[in-house]
């Protein structure tokens, strides 16, 4: 036996109840000469059982049930079970109450003295009940009170009363339903679950390529600036010729009309070229002044294999240019 007690729960008429036939029995190993050592399971289930007792002669039906299941699980006895289905009737939940007496019944011995007892509450426990016949669309829980009490489509048994009664199905939109149902009266409930709309989403992704705008090279500004002194420094070179003839124009003869008129000619023609070079370095300074404001001078390194320009004056008698070398 785990433990054999016959004092009531409380107020109410609810009993530990031992299992017959072995009533006579001492509920605890007795001792002997040489003591076993004892079981802590069964060592757990006496706390556990004794300790549901206490909770249910408090009132406290709900903490009892967790104690005795988990003392039930430890070692199984009938004595439990029927302490179980006492407090699951206090708790008006008379169709778990039924089921545990019914487990109750069928390990207690055939010619236990208490079976007409325990069978005649069962059947006022079953005039309490009422029926609920649920029609479903598909396979589904019934839950009542936060419990699963049948499945669907069939007949549900439930207390008497007003109850909101929710099928679940996995899958499908639950549906809540408010029933009332009074004792051994059958109630029908039709229900059609649904499976929730599906939404598709589409996620486009818009890939944009950020170019960033970090001015023109140094190269070309470096570039225009050479030959903005290119330019320059050939048209000077023409322009001090022009000078040095018209100096030697005064030194030639008076009467050597044909030297002086060569002379004043190649003059001319020097200072022709310069006003050209020094209108061409005018332009090309203002150009590298454009292209200096719209050159990006960060992060700059020197780099051996960027661009060179090489500007070559050349001047002669008969005129003067430039020639342009360049290495990419």
């Amino acid at each position: 036996m785990l433990l054999c007690l016959t004092s009531l729960f409380g107020a109410s008429s609810l009993s530990a109840q031992a299992p017959s036939g072995d009533a006579a029995a001492d509920p605890l190993p007795t001792a002997s000469a040489d003591p076993a050592p004892p079981d802590p399971r069964l060592e757990e289930a006496r706390e556990r059982f004794a300790q549901g007792i206490e909770l249910a002669r408090s009132g406290n039906c709900e903490g009892a049930i967790s104690e005795f299941e988990t003392s039930y699980a430890l070692v199984p006895r009938p004595n439990t079970l029927y302490n179980i289905a006492q407090c699951q009737e206090q708790l008006n939940r008379y169709d778990l109450a039924i089921l545990y007496y019914e487990q109750y019944l069928n390990l207690a011995p055939a010619d236990a003295e208490d079976r007409p007892t325990v069978e005649a509450s069962m059947r006022a426990l079953r005039n309490l009940l009422g029926i609920i016949v649920v029609a479903s669309n598909v396979a589904a829980e019934v839950w009542v009170g936060g419990r699963v009490v049948g499945v669907a489509p069939g007949e549900v048994p439930i207390p008497g009363g007003r109850h909101r009664v929710e099928v679940r199905a996995d899958g499908y939109i639950p549906v809540v339903r408010e029933v009332e149902v009074a004792a051994r009266q059958r109630v029908e409930l039709s229900v059609e679950l649904e499976r929730p709309q599906q939404t598709t989403i589409e996620q486009t992704t818009i890939e944009q390529t950020v170019i960033e705008d970090r001015g023109i090279a140094p190269t070309l500004f470096y570039s225009g600036l050479g030959l903005t002194g290119a330019t320059a420094a050939v048209g000077l070179g023409f322009g001090v010729r022009a000078l040095i003839l018209r100096n030697d124009q005064r030194a030639v003869n008076p009467l050597a009309y044909d030297e002086m008129a060569r002379i004043r000619e190649d003059a001319k023609r020097a200072a022709r070229i310069a006003d050209v070079f020094f209108l061409t370095a005018g332009v090309f300074a203002v150009g590298t002044l454009v292209v200096y404001f719209l050159t990006d001078f960060s992060d700059e390194e020197p780099d051996t294999s960027t661009a060179r320009l090489r500007l070559r004056p050349s001047f002669s008698l008969a005129g003067g240019g430039l020639s342009l070398e360049g290495s990419f």
